[in-house]
């Protein structure tokens, strides 16, 4: 019986370091793109750079956000959000200007490699309220 009470213990340890150690290697800072569809009112595709910081079960995300025309920066993009132990990240954000603004959802699985997470921003502009689907793909940078 105490024998079998160690072992049980003991695997128990074993997983808990185990689980620890995968969030310690998601921790750090994750580069890539986002790429939207096209939105009514613009003539591209959005196409830009996603920075996104883990740090434990934290997660913030920063991209640019560019004039409906893509010629100038505007704002920034701050999301944040958390993540789970199985990697899995869930990222909110808000936008406003004027009147223009948007609420962005994003969501997926994470590794100490990468991951690709998808989700939609929800748009109100002068000329009217537009959704549109986002991918985006990141890799973990050199520590």
């Amino acid at each position: 019986m105490r024998r079998r009470s160690v072992g049980v213990i003991g695997f128990a340890v074993v997983a808990l370091v185990s689980t620890m150690q995968m969030a310690q290697a998601r921790d750090g800072a994750y580069r890539g793109m986002i790429v939207c569809e096209k939105m009514k009112n613009s003539p591209f595709m959005l196409k830009a750079p996603f920075d996104v910081v883990v740090t434990g079960k934290s997660v913030v995300a920063a991209r640019p956000i560019f004039n409906l025309r893509g010629t100038r920066v505007v704002g920034s993009e701050i999301a944040s959000g958390t993540m789970g132990d199985d990697g899995s990240i869930k990222l909110t954000s808000s936008w406003k200007a004027g009147t223009s603004g948007y609420q962005g959802s994003y969501g997926g699985i994470v590794t100490d490699k990468g991951g690709t997470l998808t989700g939609t921003q929800e748009w109100t502009l002068p000329g009217g309220a537009y959704s549109r689907a986002c991918t985006v793909a990141i890799i973990q940078t050199e520590s």
